[in-house]
């Protein structure tokens, strides 16, 4: 047994393809079938749904559902024959002809969608607009969290109509047909079971699907796909470098768009979701923190947009529209031809000046100077006794208003009055969306300041001088 996470295994392991494993090289030949859910069901158990050509969108194959939730675009005809893979099986083979590798070696079209979940009374999806100093609107953001991914297998990318999605199945066996082998049954044994209605073969499109956390970015501007792509592997970069993530961690592709905008879908691929897409719509500075270091990942100064990469002509080392060092990757090979840097610096800096807000949500006040009242008093204490001073609140997190902020930490720090009830965005609820977001509420009230600070060493530091 090989285990593969199923986005990487809906491709590695598709029909015919080949596994080189320890030495011996492998040929996926079928697929374990699944039991009907009905009893006395015949075939093979597969289900239906539609994709919005438009955005991508995932919608459940119900009568009356015609138009995109997402984008209110017309939706399509449906695909009736999905197949949902859990396991495949291998033969071993000691020699493979080179066209045959070949063949197989041209990969698979692979198409991903996904569908936003309402959870409770919570929203499946935030809304969020990145706007440039000037005030104009740079991009659309959507999150969802545990959201609906499924990527299916249309394929072989170069087949020979493309029109045609999916690969022929035994539906006795489980075996994967070639599209021969598929054409010489039409047996006296299948014309016997036409009688029984039972399909001897079927054409279907096997799929996988994860609940991950997802955000999907579209930007307002009409853009040429070399750009899109040089855009979404910046970013991707940008945002793993700014929160510490590891390359499997994130992934990101473009999605459809009629329009040409740019739209790509960022999946957090660590289990349970590392948190930061969502930080991207609640924080207004994450999406223009990751932008700046996409700049200068991809050799360029953050705050000018200047080339840094500039080595002398006919230097080797020299980055020019794209390396290892920068956007280039192992996965993203498909797409090296399409790469170019230079495209994207003016988006870039665009973005690293950007601000995100919340639709919907209200106004935040921006924090200027020290302050008032009971959190000032507290602020001042932090001071005198040369604690870790806060960073400016600057805007709503997560929902909350917290009084103060530690965002390296990532600590919001709620002042109370003694006898006062919490006022908006300081009760419980708003400390529950703060957990969710992976921030750490804390409350402070006159009078046991030393025990709060003393608790939290690791927000507030240690005590180093005379107050009390």
């Amino acid at each position: 047994y090989i285990h593969r996470p199923r986005f990487i295994g809906i491709s590695e392991f598709g029909p015919g393809a080949l596994i080189y494993h320890e030495g011996a090289r492998y040929l996926v030949r079928g697929v374990q079938l699944q039991q009907a859910a009905t009893p006395g069901q015949e075939g093979l158990l597969t289900t239906s749904s539609r994709r919005c050509v438009a955005c991508g969108h995932l919608h459940e194959d119900a009568v009356g559902v015609d138009v995109c939730e997402s984008c209110g675009a017309p939706l399509g005809s449906a695909d009736t024959n999905l197949l949902r893979l859990f396991t495949v099986r291998t033969q071993r083979r000691e020699r493979i002809s080179s066209d045959e590798e070949e063949r197989r070696r041209s990969g698979f079209q692979i198409e991903t969608s996904y569908q936003f979940h309402h959870h409770g009374n919570r929203p499946g999806k935030l809304v969020a607009t990145a706007t440039s100093a000037s005030g104009s609107a740079l991009a659309t953001l959507l999150y969802g969290d545990a959201a609906t991914v499924r990527r299916a297998n249309l394929g072989l990318t170069r087949r020979k109509d493309e029109r045609i999605r999916g690969f022929w199945l035994d539906t006795t066996s489980g075996e994967w047909l070639s599209e021969k082998k598929a054409a010489e049954l039409t047996s006296d044994e299948e014309d016997a079971r036409a009688a029984d209605e039972v399909k001897l073969k079927q054409r279907v499109i096997p799929y996988v699907e994860d609940r991950r956390n997802i955000l999907v970015l579209r930007l307002t501007e009409k853009v040429s796909k070399e750009t899109a792509l040089s855009l979404l592997f910046a970013l991707e970069r940008g945002i793993e470098a700014t929160f510490q993530l590891e390359d499997s961690e994130l992934t990101g592709e473009l999605l459809p768009d009629p329009d040409e905008r740019g739209r790509m879908l960022f999946i957090e691929s660590a289990e349970g979701g590392a948190g930061v897409l969502r930080r991207l719509v609640d924080e207004d500075d994450a999406l223009r923190r990751a932008a700046s270091k996409a700049l200068e990942i991809a050799h360029f100064d953050p705050e000018t947009g200047d080339d840094t990469d500039t080595g002398a002509d006919g230097d080797e080392d020299r980055c020019v529209l794209g390396c290892y060092d920068c956007l280039l990757s192992y996965t993203n090979q498909p797409y090296h031809k399409l790469i170019n840097r230079h495209l994207i610096v003016d988006l870039l800096l665009d973005l690293a000046g950007a601000t995100v807000a919340r639709d919907g949500a209200p106004a935040a006040p921006v924090a200027t100077g020290t302050p008032t009242g009971p959190a000032g008093e507290f602020v001042a204490w932090l001071a005198q006794a040369a604690y870790r001073p806060p960073d400016p609140a600057g805007g709503r997190i997560a929902g909350a208003a917290p009084d103060l902020v530690y965002r390296d930490a990532r600590a919001a720090v709620f002042v109370d009055v003694p006898g006062e009830p919490y006022g908006e965005g300081r009760d419980i609820e708003a400390e529950e969306s703060l957990l969710d977001a992976g921030w750490t509420p804390i409350r402070v009230t006159a009078g046991d300041w030393q025990a709060v600070v003393d608790r939290y060493p690791s927000v507030f530091g240690q005590h180093r001088g005379g107050a009390s």
